[in-house]
């Protein structure tokens, strides 16, 4: 009872339209007054701290202002240059720079959001320009996206590691493959649906004097992730430690290689952005700390656990009854608290299993970044929808064969667990 009553409030909260972080906080607050669940109110504030209080999350404020720093140095536009000499002479070659380019912000921003507002504003108006259908292009730019969380760097394995103790360097390695696979995906979806709604029937022929002129500027923005991997494959840094080096990074490149970054005004106000996203996400992990402790009060983990195992013990089926009940949170709940509120949970289940973590977080992360564009609530729809002026449901119809792939590559990716195992196997030896 406690429990439906805690979701309950949870979830009419969201519709509702409260903040995540303070729907999140009140449903907390609401069951330990109204259940009797024995929590002086006196460690309410101790258990939001201590649901930031954690080392790994220090990386999240330095990924997103490394983020920022890049975007405000140019490098969306070097990108989508970049995207567009090698993919432009394809047809619907806007609906692949949408999706290369997402791939290559991937590893810039480590944000889905983020990449979604980044791309968003520049491709929607031109692929309008083009004829592409707002509603298509609102579409591609959000399911796109989905690819941000899961090549490195990406804050929400920053997130689930810290929940569930770990590594997060091995999460960044165990994301590359996949994410490369999804991209591979969508890139196809692209192409037919582009070529079913007869987008861009004559794209420009290829240039290799037009790659040349776009490499240097677009290969410049890839040293972000490359460095990362880098210094985690040598173990120059850890994932934390690595965040700093990306900002570091960052700025050489915005006040020396592309030269943007000219003032103090300028930088100052790349640190205020950064540091309103940074609040916003740790305060939602802050009120999910509080909602995570009431979880355990709640045998919540006892309770999942005895409910899959009712069906199967089988691994594999259990892991496919995880996937469903995330997909369906995942309509109604944003991906970082929904996030937050499973992953313990689920890294348990799967440890007394035997299925492997790295696999396992994988496959979390990227189900629940499924419900990002997944209405009613879909964050990545919301910002696309507002960038392209359409209502969540125009983008309905559009959006089927990009669900299609997210929930292929999903399969793919259970079915074959090598794909997120095997560079973290060989670096580890």
């Amino acid at each position: 009872m406690e429990m439906l009553l805690l979701f309950g409030l949870l979830i009419g909260s969201l519709v509702l339209g409260m903040p995540v972080a303070v729907a999140i906080g009140l449903s907390a607050l609401a069951v330990i007054l109204l259940a009797d669940l024995a929590v002086p109110l006196t460690l309410v504030p101790h258990q939001i701290f201590g649901g930031m209080n954690s080392y790994a999350l220090m990386a999240v404020p330095f990924f997103i202002l490394a983020g920022e720093m890049m975007n405000a140095s140019g490098v969306t536009q070097r990108i989508i240059r970049l995207a567009l000499a090698l993919v432009g002479h394809v047809r619907g070659s806007l609906a692949q720079v949408n999706t290369v380019g997402s791939i290559m912000m991937a590893g810039v921003s480590g944000s889905g959001a983020a990449d979604t507002a980044a791309l968003g504003s520049v491709l929607i108006p031109e692929m309008e320009k083009k004829g592409y259908g707002r509603a298509y292009s609102a579409a591609i730019t959000a399911a796109t996206a989905t690819v941000g969380p899961i090549i490195p760097p990406s804050v929400l394995f920053v997130v689930y590691g810290s929940l569930t103790n770990t590594s997060v360097g091995n999460l960044f390695l165990a994301g590359i493959l996949p994410g490369l696979m999804m991209g591979m995906i969508m890139m196809v979806v692209a192409y037919l649906t582009s070529r079913r709604r007869g987008y861009q029937q004559d794209p420009e022929p290829f240039s290799l004097a037009a790659l040349g002129g776009a490499a240097l500027g677009g290969l410049a923005a890839a040293l972000v992730p490359a460095i990362i991997v880098a210094a985690i494959l040598t173990g120059f840094a850890t994932a934390t430690e690595v965040g700093v080096v990306a900002v570091l990074v960052a700025l050489v490149l915005g006040l020396v290689a592309f030269g943007r970054l000219r003032g103090w005004g300028e930088l100052a106000g790349v640190v205020t952005r950064a540091t309103r996203t940074s609040a916003a996400i740790l305060f939602i992990i802050a009120t999910s700390g509080l909602f995570a402790n009431v979880l355990t009060r709640l045998r919540f983990q006892d309770s999942l656990l005895g409910a899959v195992s009712g069906i199967s013990t089988h691994p594999m089926v259990v892991l496919m009854l995880i996937v469903l009940a995330l997909l369906l949170f995942g309509m109604f709940i944003d991906v970082t608290p929904l996030l937050i509120m499973f992953a313990a949970p689920v890294a348990v289940i799967g440890g007394e299993l035997g299925l492997d973590p790295l696999h396992l977080c994988v496959v979390v992360v990227l189900t629940a970044t499924i419900g990002a564009v997944t209405p009613p609530v879909g964050g990545y729809l919301i910002i696309a929808g507002g960038i392209a002026r359409v209502p969540l449901t125009a983008m309905v119809r559009p959006l089927v064969p990009f669900w299609g792939a997210l929930l292929l590559s999903l399969a793919v990716l259970i079915a074959f667990p090598g794909l997120a195992t095997a560079i973290p196997s060989l670096v580890g030896g």
